[in-house]
């Protein structure tokens, strides 16, 4: 009888490398921690994109602003808000149309920035930081089966593969990837099928 025992692990146990599509050549690539060139204290990290096949490299994410305010039309003196779309700078001031009157008038203004969305497959599951899609991920009666690295994999696979899956009394069993793992990966009638893509995974 397969017996797993939970460790206790979480998702972030695997964030040591994250296997993705390269954006560049479509190759499999790798997100890791590197630690950042001017740290002096050895705890600042950042996650590093590389691609070994055409050596494309990304440090740090892309960040994308959106300028966005509640103003008094000078014109016809109605309230009106409004939102930009993604910039590549941080806006002091932004330029926009009163909806009432089509007054246009510049405005000193808020802003909030968000992450460039990667424009490789949308719908497919995505890591956080670059937004790249995993390279070991497969469709599976409408849900996305994925896995970040060789680690992950092992660790699915004989959480999957056991007859006797126990819980840790140790920490918050509740927090654990383990636990939050979608049903259609604990049913037991998807057993044999995620088996065979794991071990199609490991080859």
């Amino acid at each position: 009888m397969e017996r797993f025992q939970d460790e206790n692990k979480w998702l972030a146990s695997f964030y040591n490398e994250i296997w993705v599509r390269c954006p560049k050549c479509d190759s499999k690539a790798a997100i890791k921690e590197e630690l950042k060139e001017d740290c002096k204290c050895g705890r600042c990290h950042n996650m590093v994109f590389e691609c070994k096949n055409c050596f494309y490299k990304i440090i740090e994410p892309v960040y994308l602003y959106i300028a966005y305010g509640k103003e008094y039309c000078n014109n016809c003196f109605e309230k009106f808000e409004y939102q930009s779309q993604p910039l590549k700078e941080k806006p002091l001031t932004y330029k926009t149309k009163c909806p009432h009157c089509d007054f246009q008038e510049e405005w000193k203004t808020k802003s909030y920035r968000i992450k460039e969305e990667s424009k490789l497959d949308n719908g497919l599951v995505k890591e956080m930081w670059y937004d790249l899609p995993l390279w070991f991920q497969k469709e599976v009666s409408g849900d996305i089966f994925w896995a970040y690295n060789q680690d992950h994999i092992n660790y699915l696979e004989r959480y999957i593969a056991a007859d006797l899956r126990e819980r840790n009394a140790k920490g918050s069993y509740s927090s654990t990837l383990v636990a939050r793992l979608p049903q259609f990966v604990k049913a037991a009638k998807n057993r044999e099928k995620l088996l065979k893509i794991l071990k199609k995974w490991k080859e």
